[in-house]
């Protein structure tokens, strides 16, 4: 008799773990392209540092400061949502380069994702998928740029049309893809052939 093998089950892949960096921008951050014509994210960046005493207590350590940039999309989104003083985690890798201005090697944190941390900012979550975030109405994309006072009313009305919008794309009956349907209602489902 010949033994009945197993397959061996695959390994599962382990988690994409990369480095971060959690800072400040403290310069104006600016959008400029690479010599190939590729969006770059530029900004200056602060790094506050701590260290653990036996005690049990920290000691303020001096700031650092560092170079950070991104590349094409991530670029683009960076500019569009950072500003001077933000506080910001970023995923990504240092990275040596040879600077122009000084012909000396330099290390910056080339950022690949962003977002700020949540330690430091106050922000509301939009989570309308992107399809329908572009076709917004004009009212609702601009009332984050508004002064205070009026973003009440705007909050207010983006409110009310976001759930009007929401009960509009509402079907009126959800269905079950048909891989969750009970087997006995699944259409065209063929009894197991047996013996053959």
């Amino acid at each position: 008799m010949a033994e009945q093998q197993t397959p061996e089950a695959e390994p599962e892949p382990e988690a994409d773990v990369r480095q971060s960096f959690k800072g400040r921008i403290k310069s104006e951050p600016t959008l400029g392209t690479t010599q190939k014509g590729k969006a770059k994210f530029y900004a200056k960046v602060e790094q506050r540092h701590w260290r653990y005493e036996d005690d049990g207590t920290y000691t303020r350590l001096p700031n650092t400061y560092h170079d950070l940039v991104a590349y094409k999309g991530v670029a683009v989104r960076a500019y569009k949502k950072y500003a001077k003083n933000d506080f910001f985690l970023a995923e990504g890798r240092m990275e040596e380069y040879l600077s122009k201005s000084t012909g000396q090697m330099k290390q910056r944190f080339v950022a690949t994702a962003f977002g700020h941390d949540m330690a430091h900012t106050d922000y509301e979550v939009d989570r309308t998928p992107r399809r329908e975030q572009t076709q917004r109405p004009a009212a609702e994309r601009d009332a984050a740029t508004r002064q205070p006072a009026d973003r009440e009313v705007a909050d207010q009305q983006m409110d009310q049309q976001s759930i009007e919008r929401q009960i509009a794309q509402r079907p009126a009956e959800r269905e079950a893809p048909a891989a969750f349907t009970p087997p006995e209602q699944r259409p065209g489902r063929q009894q197991p052939a047996m013996g053959l």
